[in-house]
């Protein structure tokens, strides 16, 4: 769509449909823990290897991001909508017809393939149709969302076993995914790329990855994410550790870092439409890398580590509004590209945190995660400065 037809607002109905179908991908993706135990009994394995499902989901979802993104961008956003909560919905029924390890992991593969297509599908739909200026506000809200959905996912699973098996619950998450596929047919909007016979599926990787403010911005972003993950993987493991707590005392400082997620993701939305939006993420960016630092360097008290974990979470979901609207401003016409390379970034970002907070862990304590927080903190702010410039929209 060209600049000229985009809205200021999106429909109500389109939000709704997109805000389900992220709601479901997360919280299915998300469901596994507490079906873990009764599932490896189920199929006489360990713990451990049930534990894996989890991991099929992510690693089909790190794959299969990149690849859908050319494919909406060249044959429109409609098809990879209902194909992505398709997938998702066949795989969650088939996880609960399983019969064997080998059936499971490839139906939690399909689940995570299928939820690969849907958020950046959806970020680039609100690109298509709403203006620059105010797609951050609809990016966040979607976010929001989403985090709320990934709260709720491994409790509401547990919730239905109560009614049945670990079957019960991928049959009712897969009914839901059946209505929100009914609801897509009907809502979704049939968008087509403005150039979409213009460029190759490759072509439209070589345009989108062209332009260096993409790489910048993912280089902000991973860095930036390195701290939260860092920070959520080790968390309880320090309370336990440092300040004496058992597992169970650990529930409500994560809840509380769940929390913050939610309320940084709808205070983005607001941020994000902002002509100062690059300067506040970058304020956020080092609150985060101030706040890690202090809760794992400094002997303080276990309420203020659990506030400063508190300000971790909302720093770092007030900026992903941000990123995700400017990566969209990246490339006109392989927005779907553009994101589905962020994914994988994520993805990156998520796994760094917890591998490099686990070496800095062994080389020196929980000390070394809050020194290694404030630098990665410190290369993502400087690299937002000096490389990331705002857009004409937001500076007239």
């Amino acid at each position: 769509m060209t600049s000229s037809l985009l809205q200021r607002d999106l429909p109500v109905k389109i939000f709704l449909v997109m805000g389900s179908s992220i709601a479901l991908v997360l919280a299915s993706s998300l469901m596994m823990g507490p079906l873990i135990v009764d599932i490896a009994a189920d199929f006489n394995t360990s713990v451990s290897k049930a534990g894996q499902f989890a991991s099929a989901t992510f690693i089909a979802w790190a794959i299969g991001a990149p690849l859908t993104g050319p494919i909406s961008d060249s044959y429109g956003r409609r098809p990879i909508a209902l194909i992505g909560v398709g997938l998702v919905g066949a795989g969650l029924l088939g996880c609960s017809l399983s019969i064997n390890y080998e059936m499971m992991f490839a139906f939690r593969l399909l689940t995570g393939f299928g939820s690969a297509m849907i958020l950046p599908n959806s970020a680039a739909v609100v690109a298509d149709l709403v203006s620059p200026q105010t797609r951050g506000k609809y990016i966040g809200r979607l976010t929001g969302i989403g985090t709320i959905a990934t709260a709720l996912g491994a409790p509401i699973a547990a919730m239905l076993i109560n009614f049945g098996t670990w079957r019960t619950s991928f049959l009712a998450f897969g009914t839901i995914a059946l209505l929100v596929w009914i609801l897509l047919w009907i809502w979704f909007p049939r968008l087509q790329s403005t150039n979409s016979n213009s460029l190759t599926l490759i072509g439209r990787y070589r345009e989108a990855g062209s332009n260096p403010t993409l790489w910048y911005v993912l280089i902000s972003n991973v860095s930036q994410r390195t701290v939260y993950f860092a920070m959520l993987s080790y968390l309880a493991a320090y309370l336990i550790q440092d300040y004496g707590q058992n597992s169970g005392d650990t529930a409500l400082p994560l809840a509380l870092v769940g929390i913050g997620n939610i309320v940084g993701a709808f205070l983005g939305s607001v941020v994000a439409t902002r002509a100062s939006r690059i300067t506040i993420t970058m304020v956020c960016f080092l609150s985060q890398g101030i706040a890690a630092f202090v809760l794992f360097y400094l002997e303080i008290s276990i309420s203020l580590v659990v506030g400063l974990a508190l300000i971790i979470a909302c720093c770092f979901s007030i900026t992903w509004p941000v990123l995700v609207s400017r990566i969209t401003e990246t490339t006109k016409s392989s927005t779907a590209t553009a994101l589905g390379i962020s994914a994988a970034g994520n993805q990156l970002g998520a796994l760094g945190g917890s591998a490099i907070g686990g070496l800095m862990l062994a080389l020196g304590g929980f000390s070394m995660i809050g020194i290694a927080s404030l630098v990665s903190v410190m290369i993502a702010s400087l690299v937002l400065k000096v490389k990331v410039k705002e857009t004409a929209e937001f500076t007239k």
